[in-house]
């Protein structure tokens, strides 16, 4: 039998060492979801894990109906005018009866031959760099798919289950210290960040997060640092403020007070003040 691919010393130590877990083979997980721990197999086996999808939100598509704004018809575009009728073309007619010696696409036969060959070498190195033997529809192909963050397009899409998958997977990784899947969430995390289109009905998603980053997460070091989860949300928190800082739901935040306070002011007063 090959030697188990152990995610980290901490797990290899609990059930390789003098501990009860070792004797019996087995260990207890405590404080984890099902679907979580699911995606922490998911990991062991495969590298990475599935974003879960998002939800429908029925109550946003009711507020942005009513504040929709009526879209202006747009004009249509002056149309330019031919060739044939623009007198002061290089293609118009002349008056003078004065005519090129040699004609603009006259081209030696050698030269042509040799822009002929550049184009050839161009195509046979863009269809060589663009071919694929996977096609979209392939095993591995649909696994990686499921893989990468996506990006909302609509306001009715509530992201509040894919932002908490990262953070309870990240908190998960952090108490047994699994530094590969904890840096992975943060990746998945951050690239889901930038591509989130914040709908002020979408404000509330990113509360949620930055809820369970401080309600459940390791508190600031004594030496005053925060994690890197913590600090990933604040940061985006504060590059979107203008948006965030008008809603009710972030109001209500700031007023419970504790660590997010002086981490959101500390990046705030640093880069925007």
């Amino acid at each position: 039998m090959t030697e188990p691919a152990w995610t980290c010393s901490f797990e290899k130590a609990l059930l390789t060492g003098g501990l009860a877990e070792a004797n019996q083979g087995s260990a207890e997980i405590l404080d984890v979801e099902p679907d979580d721990f699911v995606r922490f197999l998911e990991y062991v086996y495969r590298g990475d894990y599935t974003v879960p999808p998002w939800t429908i939100d029925e109550s946003a598509l009711a507020t942005s109906d009513v504040d929709a704004p009526e879209e202006e018809p747009v004009p249509d575009a002056p149309t330019s005018p031919t060739p044939d009728d623009e007198s002061g073309s290089v293609f118009a007619e002349s008056t003078d009866g004065w005519e090129p010696s040699v004609p603009a696409d006259h081209v030696l036969p050698v030269e042509k031959a040799k822009q002929k060959k550049e184009r050839d070498m161009l195509t046979l190195r863009s269809t060589f760099q663009e071919r694929s033997y996977v096609t979209d529809g392939a095993p591995n192909a649909q696994i990686s798919e499921s893989f990468r963050p996506k990006p909302n397009s609509a306001v009715d899409q509530d992201f509040t289950t894919v932002f908490l998958a990262h953070t309870r997977l990240y908190i998960f990784a952090e108490m047994r210290l699994i530094y590969p899947l904890r840096s992975l969430t943060l990746q998945k995390l951050h690239k889901s960040l930038i591509g989130f289109q914040l709908y002020n009905q979408r404000v509330g998603d990113v509360v949620k997060l930055a809820r369970w980053a401080y309600e459940h997460g390791t508190d600031r070091s004594k030496g005053g640092a925060i994690n890197e989860l913590r600090q990933l949300v604040v940061e985006y928190m504060a590059c979107e403020v203008d948006i965030i800082g008008k809603h009710k739901d972030f109001k209500l935040l700031l007023e419970d007070g504790g660590e997010f306070v002086t981490d959101f002011w500390g990046v705030v007063s640093k880069y925007l003040l």
